[in-house]
């Protein structure tokens, strides 16, 4: 009777273990993915800091009508040592150059006479150099390497490009948008407009993403992209939900029912947004809508506007299909040929 005892001890006192350890465990993941988030927020933090406490005395304005920026270089660096990272979102230019000394800039001056640049910060790491320009409105950048100075010039995207998209999967980071079961729509719309993105980056426009990764902008950031660049069209890829009916299914276009353009206008990007996704898709078009006055990213746009919500994470059937590649690829081939076909009808040929 002992020994049987014994062993029922034996095994509470292992049970009750493994549900310490368990819990143990979970709690240290939760708290290593605040940390996580605590650490990016940081470092988020840390970048803002560096262009308040910009060292402008590596900068220094000259008087000539120059429309660049000159950054002097030791004549040992090479074109494949200096890359160019440009945030529009953010309005900052970030320009790594490897293998300079610490003190570099200190005796060789930036100079140049740009209006546009708002704030110059500098700092190096382990033989790594950044220099991160904070600059005035949405810009582009031209730059020429001629061996011993590298020149930036900073012009409107509309004086570079000659056909611009801004596409939006929305929500993203910690605004997850619907979620039903393991459905997220902050995932589903991110992965259409990669898969969008590969079908756009063989052709000829330029498309600015308001996010490639889980990441969240602010929908006056958004904004200010899309007008900014005067863009010729504007795509915000959403989901829809309808709790009271589940039953409700199929593909909804909205757009701006005041902006218009000649020859092209927001209802009728939603109308090609509309026809050619639910055509490829195989899916039900529930009709154009016009935006709501809350719908912020559609009534602030100054551009033919289309958000489109690619089905009902409500409904069963269309969580499925949400989940499934195929379907996300077909759902991404309407949206690419509705594009395309916008740009017919503004009567410009897409180069691929």
């Amino acid at each position: 009777m002992t020994k049987k005892l014994n062993k029922l001890l034996f095994l509470y006192s292992s049970i009750l273990g493994i549900l310490a350890m368990t819990v143990i465990v979970a709690y240290c993941i939760q708290r290593g993915g605040r940390r996580t988030e605590e650490i990016q927020e940081s470092l988020e933090k840390e970048e803002e800091a560096e262009i308040d406490g910009a060292l402008t005395d590596i900068y220094e304005e000259n008087s000539t009508d120059s429309q660049y920026l000159c950054i002097p270089l030791d004549e040992e660096i090479k074109e494949e040592q200096i890359s160019i990272e440009n945030n529009l979102m953010t309005r900052r230019l970030t320009i790594t150059i490897s293998k300079l000394k610490k003190d570099y800039f200190y005796s060789h001056k930036l100079s140049g006479n740009i209006e546009q640049i708002k704030e110059i910060a500098y700092k190096n790491n382990v033989g790594v150099s950044k220099l991160i320009i904070a600059y005035n409105d949405i810009l582009e950048y031209e730059s020429a390497f001629d061996g011993g100075h590298l020149y930036i010039s900073l012009v409107p995207p509309r004086e570079k490009y000659d056909k611009i998209v801004v596409i939006d999967p929305g929500h993203g980071g910690n605004e997850s948008g619907i979620r039903v079961e393991n459905l997220i729509e902050k995932e589903v719309t991110l992965d259409i407009a990669l898969r969008l993105k590969r079908l756009l980056d063989n052709t000829d426009i330029k498309v600015y993403y308001t996010r490639t990764t889980d990441e969240n902008k602010t929908m006056e950031q958004i904004i200010d992209l899309v007008n900014g660049t005067k863009a010729d069209m504007f795509l915000s890829i959403h989901g829809a939900l309808e709790e009271t009916d589940t039953s409700m299914y199929g593909i909804s276009s909205y757009y701006n029912e005041t902006f218009f353009i000649p020859n092209f206008s927001s209802v009728d990007f939603a109308y090609l947004v509309e026809e050619n996704v639910t055509k490829n898709a195989s899916a039900k078009a529930l009709g154009l809508k016009t935006g709501a006055e809350n719908m912020y990213l559609v009534q602030k746009a100054e551009v033919p506007v289309a958000l489109v919500e690619v089905g009902y994470f409500s409904n069963r059937q269309e969580r499925i299909l949400l989940s499934k590649a195929d379907y996300k690829d077909r759902i991404a081939k309407g949206l690419y040929e509705a594009i395309i076909a916008a740009y017919q009808q503004l009567g410009m040929e897409v180069g691929k």
